[in-house]
């Protein structure tokens, strides 16, 4: 069924939904996905159809056990209208937002469009969210069977100074640790989508900004795992000096790689395509080569100190497996669901089930790094 589904959506309802703009057609899914989540009944159809579990695929990390290693990256779910759904689906575990402690409506549309040949998203949402206290009072309390996280960053907002900004994210912080229902946290410090932040957004993704606002965070006493959100075009110089930074805090477990792609020059692009691209960066393949380099330079370096998440041109279960390879615990995507429909998830986690049965892995923590 899995396969039938993707021939249908691939060949049938992708060209008819990409006729449409792709903010509308995100918005149509979260208000249909969240409608769906609240009937059982819808939930046993899709795992019945979708989903697929296989021993080999599970593992504890950071003391939470996730059944697959695929989740759905922060900026999907940005208002955490899918929580109820998504293990349904599939998915192994998955992030609400980007949150931040103010609401944001938003950068100016399009917020989000295509790029079908270069295999990518164009995204431009700039953290939009509801609030964090109004996010996380939208869903129960009870944890779901897939671990769950919740992506925090700065409020896209003009500030005084950096340190104003630095509260902020504090408050989302300390808004959030009054609620119960998440697993673990994202610390988003690298967003190129904050138009409000000017030359704060790239202060924060740098040692000393990530140095103050682990500093201030430490006073919060976090008691769930803690993933720092990486950003993509730094040399392995640059990484290293965040690494250091990161690595004299213990609360925090584990590193993701990475964000969104900003350079243009990008090989994996078509060329008329980035040349018609608007406002924003890139997700999908443009982020695929450079994250896996990250992925392997930072498993050598540091794998025994930080769990390390993988995200970037996830479209396949051979993907993923590169992924894990290189040195990530748990792969994240979006772009490749979006381009290969929901049943993906499935599709990934089966084949990637089958992939280690093929090359001798009794699980799939044996796989980790083993190309690095």
């Amino acid at each position: 069924m899995r396969k039938a589904t993707q021939f249908l959506y691939i060949y049938f309802l992708k060209p008819i939904l990409f006729l449409f703009p792709a903010d509308s057609v995100h918005t149509f899914f979260l208000r249909t996905g969240h409608t769906l989540g609240k009937y059982s009944f819808f939930k046993k159809i899709f795992k019945s159809l979708w989903a697929y579990e296989d021993k080999i695929l599970e593992q504890n990390v950071c003391n939470l056990n996730f059944k697959n290693p695929i989740g759905l990256s922060a900026g999907f779910d940005y208002d955490g209208d899918l929580v109820e759904i998504l293990p349904s689906i599939g998915f192994g575990f998955n992030t609400v937002g980007t949150v931040t402690y103010q609401p944001y409506s938003g950068n100016p549309a399009p917020m989000l469009s295509r790029l079908p040949k270069s295999r990518a998203l164009l995204v431009n949402k700039g953290f939009k969210n509801s609030g964090v206290k109004n996010v996380l009072s939208s869903f129960k309390d009870d944890k779901s069977t897939a671990p769950r996280g919740v992506s925090i960053g700065s409020t896209n907002k003009p500030y005084a100074n950096f340190q104003e900004m630095l509260q902020d994210i504090e408050s989302g912080f300390r808004e959030a640790e009054n609620f119960n229902n998440f697993d673990y946290y994202e610390l988003n410090i690298s967003c190129p989508n904050l138009l409000n932040l000017q030359n704060l957004k790239e202060q924060l993704a740098s040692p000393t900004g990530l140095q103050k606002v682990l500093d201030i965070l430490t006073g919060l006493n976090l008691q769930r795992p803690v993933f720092i959100k990486m950003p993509l075009e730094r040399s392995e110089s640059e990484i290293k000096e965040m690494l250091d930074v990161a690595n004299g805090f213990p609360f925090i477990s584990g590193l993701i790689f990475s964000n969104l792609a900003k350079d243009r020059t990008n090989t994996a692009f078509d060329i008329n395509e980035i040349q018609n691209a608007g406002r924003g960066n890139f997700s999908g393949k443009p982020v695929c080569e450079k994250s896996n380099a990250l992925l392997r330079y930072v498993y050598k370096t540091h794998g025994k100190r930080f769990v390390l998440i993988g995200v970037g041109g996830v479209f396949t279960a051979e993907d993923a497996y590169e992924k894990i390879r290189l040195g990530a615990s748990l792969i994240q995507m979006i772009t490749g669901m979006v381009f290969m429909g929901p049943q993906q998830i499935g599709i990934i986690n089966k084949e990637l089930a089958e992939l280690l049965k093929r090359d001798g892995y009794k699980n799939i923590q044996e796989a980790i790094g083993t190309k690095a």
